[in-house]
């Protein structure tokens, strides 16, 4: 109860409020009776406190630094009774109430301290038992919901019939799951943006230790009643309770169309018609023309892992709305793969993921491979090797972000197809010398083998790229030429050699290739 509550009783029907008026709002939690000197120690906040000042009688100050130490502990309000031990009240005692916005009651000679003690408190217990029973309604009506429905459009819907005001649902990215009330929300695009100089409350919707959203509240200019906030703060939970299990079942969910999808991808063979009817059953029709697309993220502190995290659903949307409606998007351990409609290209649908990552995740690299265009099921395979090859490549040749098609990569796909026991033999036979060089002796003679290669043989234009001497060139490249036996006796060596070094590159990124694609368990998150 507030004090201006307190003093509508019949038993303080003729007590006055003296001083402090501006504080006639507090509220009253509890009632007692001053008997000795240091009675604040007791205190703990909202009381009503009954004096007659007979243990301040002989000391004016005493009580100004009472009202004081009172005020200081959230006292709600004192009650005087002036009489025998109190005749008048001390100078300035009006004025510091006032002041502190502490309300002072002027209690009759002849009301009894226990009166009061049991009329207020029984009301407030009253109105306690009263504010209970209608939370429990709430609850139990909030619940009923829950059980019957198990939507959070639902249960919105009855949180703003029981609190009777706008409420709505929004997820992190402030995007409205659910309404009701006639919010106060605005739509931009697939965002929701709450209207500007309306008041809001918001209880956080918690999944675990991770946000999953709010739930907003908008009260107009009257303040809300503490069953109203509790109502809210339950809304929340049971918020919480239902997302929590939506993502529970779209969980399940993605990792059977992952493991599904990995089936088709991971090289077992395919029975078309099996593949045609599971695909169909989730909506997606693979005789359309295809072509695998994998997306490889990265923060600044290492690999971004999606698959099972919170961000997958949100990566999910992103990229399947700049790849196209009709594409298939699945999460792998640290990025996502697609199956995309080649329109107008595949170039294209690379190009447009960037983007939107770029937009969406500023901060994420994207390492992005694509595949070439499979006409059926039983070509996914070939598509997400060479994908593989071309996001594995890509690194060991581009770095932390780039947009490689298998088509793009010219005499890596021929050396591909080689067997790799092969392609070690040939690196030893015409790297092995500069290997074993580097090795002992700490140099870089296979790194100004690639650069000058890479120049042209133009030796100046090789020195200013490695940053060292002309000179300094030109011996290394005499003890190449006497270790390898010429680089450019004749087309045939010169081939050779370039062979070789590409085929290093290749062997050395498939050693750096990480497991995320190509452990099929990692990839779904199982």
């Amino acid at each position: 109860m507030t004090v201006s509550e307190v003093l509508g009783l019949p038993c303080l029907a003729r007590a006055q409020l003296v001083a402090g008026h501006s504080g006639a709002a507090r509220r009253v939690r509890v009632v007692n009776i001053m008997e000795v000197p240091d009675i604040v120690r007791w205190m703990r906040g909202g009381e009503l406190l009954l004096t007659t000042a007979y243990p301040v009688k002989d000391d004016a100050s005493a009580l100004l630094r009472l009202i004081t130490a009172l005020d200081e502990r959230g006292v709600a309000a004192l009650g005087i009774k002036f009489g025998p031990y109190l005749s008048a009240s001390p100078e300035g005692m009006f004025e510091l109430a006032d002041r502190r916005q502490f309300p002072l009651i002027e209690i009759p000679p002849d009301v009894i301290f226990n009166d009061v003690l049991s009329e207020v408190l029984g009301t407030i217990l009253n109105q306690q038992a009263l504010e209970l029973e209608r939370t429990v309604h709430m609850h139990q009506r909030l619940t009923q919901v829950m059980l019957q429905w198990g939507s959070i459009v639902e249960l919105i819907r009855a949180l703003s019939q029981i609190i009777d005001l706008p409420a709505a649902i929004i997820d992190t990215q402030g995007r409205v799951l659910a309404e009701a009330g006639g919010a106060p929300v605005r739509r931009c695009g697939e965002r929701g943006d709450h209207a500007a100089g309306q008041r809001e409350v918001r209880a956080p919707i918690m999944l675990g230790a991770t946000p999953g959203g709010e739930v907003v509240v908008w009260p107009g200019a009257a303040p809300l009643q503490a069953r109203d906030m509790m109502t809210i703060e339950q809304a929340a939970t049971m918020a919480a309770v239902a997302m929590a299990q939506e993502r529970a079942l779209l969980s399940r969910e993605q990792r059977h169309r992952a493991l599904f999808l990995m089936e088709l991808t991971s090289g077992r063979p395919v029975n078309r018609a099996d593949a045609t009817r599971r695909a169909a059953a989730m909506g997606w029709d693979l005789d359309v023309p295809r072509a695998v697309i994998l997306v490889d993220l990265a923060t600044e502190s290492g690999p971004l892992r999606v698959a099972g995290q919170p961000v997958e659903e949100q990566l999910s949307r992103v990229v399947r709305a700049a790849a196209g409606a009709r594409s298939v998007v699945w999460a792998l351990q640290s990025g996502l793969a697609v199956l995309a409609e080649p329109k107008p290209s595949v170039g294209t649908a690379c190009a447009s993921i960037r983007k939107a990552l770029a937009t969406e995740f500023p901060r994420l690299r994207a390492m992005i491979g694509a595949g070439g265009v499979c006409e059926s099921p039983e070509e996914l395979q070939r598509s997400y090797g060479e994908a593989v090859e071309a996001v594995t490549l890509g690194r060991q040749l581009y770095g932390k972000e780039f947009i490689v098609r298998n088509e793009e990569l010219g005499v890596y796909r021929i050396l591909g197809h080689v067997p790799e026991p092969e392609l070690r033999k040939h690196c030893d036979e015409v790297l092995g010398p500069l290997l074993a060089y580097d090795e002992r002796h700490h140099g870089s003679l296979v790194r100004t083998l690639e650069v000058y290669l890479g120049c042209g043989s133009n030796r100046v234009e090789a020195a200013r790229e490695l940053c060292i001497h002309y000179n300094t060139l030109r011996y290394r490249l005499d003890v190449i030429a006497r270790l390898t036996g010429g680089i450019d006796r004749d087309a045939t060596s010169r081939l050779g050699l370039e062979m070789a070094l590409h085929a290093q590159r290749l062997l050395l990124s498939r050693r750096r290739t990480r497991p995320t694609f190509r452990d099929a368990a990692q990839m779904t998150g199982t």
